[in-house]
């Protein structure tokens, strides 16, 4: 079992921890980071036209979205893993802080998730938007959204967490200490959203807010579990109500459109 290599006691003082991490990683991590957004879509694009020549990026279904979503955050947590075991010569899950041992029950925390979840509905309620979202637009039909919704819950948790909270937080953190991979991270986490929420700036708010206290419980714990617990339920719980609303209002069906 690996010990934690941050103080799980936040008022322990930063000046006795030696820095490891520092900018060149972060401008490393950034390069590669839009390297990937701007380019590996239109990668994927152009190999898919191989088998469908016709194909516009207006034609790409939600499955194919998900897919080219996944590959990415698959390739970004590869390379986030070459820098920390190849690079650095670190332990991936030492780094990331993979730490079982938390002060925090599972219970509590899927709760939390939830709770969270429930919050960001009622108050997005209060700032309604006239024009969908790019993430609206994409589950239109209870088939996307189921799609989304795997993705969503089973998947995307796992890679955010080690970006942002694993990866991001550790270089911030041995960087400036607490008080800057908290806020930092909450808004990384809250950018890279911003473009399925984007016209929904309420939204995007409270996105921060969820990644600040997803920070916090990092920092807090000295573990990426819990983090992770919470992400997963909250995903789960915003699915399962928007599934509820849009089955209730448009009176989708499996399959339907």
């Amino acid at each position: 079992m690996f010990e934690p290599q941050e103080p799980a006691d936040p008022a322990a003082p930063f000046e006795q921890r030696k820095p490891g991490w520092g900018v060149a990683d972060l401008v490393v991590f950034a390069v590669f980071f839009l390297g990937t957004v701007l380019f590996f879509p239109l990668i994927a694009l152009y190999t898919m036209r191989i088998f469908r020549p016709s194909l516009r990026v207006a034609d790409l279904s939600t499955v194919d979205q998900v897919v080219l979503q996944g590959l990415m955050d698959v390739l970004l947590v590869a390379f986030i893993f070459f820098l920390v075991k190849v690079v650095r010569g670190r332990s991936f899950l030492e780094t990331i802080h993979w730490y079982r041992r938390h002060q925090f029950t599972t219970g509590s925390l899927i709760s939390l998730g939830a709770t969270l979840a429930i919050t960001v509905l009622l108050v997005s309620a209060l700032f309604p938007t006239t024009n969908q979202t790019p993430i609206e637009k994409m589950i239109s039909s209870a088939k996307s959204l189921y799609v989304f919704a795997i993705f969503g819950i089973f998947v995307a948790p796992m890679f955010e967490e080690i970006i942002f909270r694993g990866f991001l937080f550790k270089v911030f953190y041995e960087m400036s200490g607490p008080g800057v991979a908290v806020p930092a991270t909450a808004f990384l986490f809250a950018l890279l959203h911003s473009f399925q929420l984007w016209g929904n700036w309420a939204a995007i708010a409270l996105i921060f807010a969820v990644g600040y206290v997803l920070g916090f419980l990092r920092n807090r714990s000295s573990s990426l579990l819990p983090g992770l617990i919470v992400h997963t339920s909250y995903n789960a719980m915003l699915f399962a109500m928007y599934a509820l609303s849009t089955l209730v209002q448009n009176g989708l069906k499996p399959g339907g459109h």
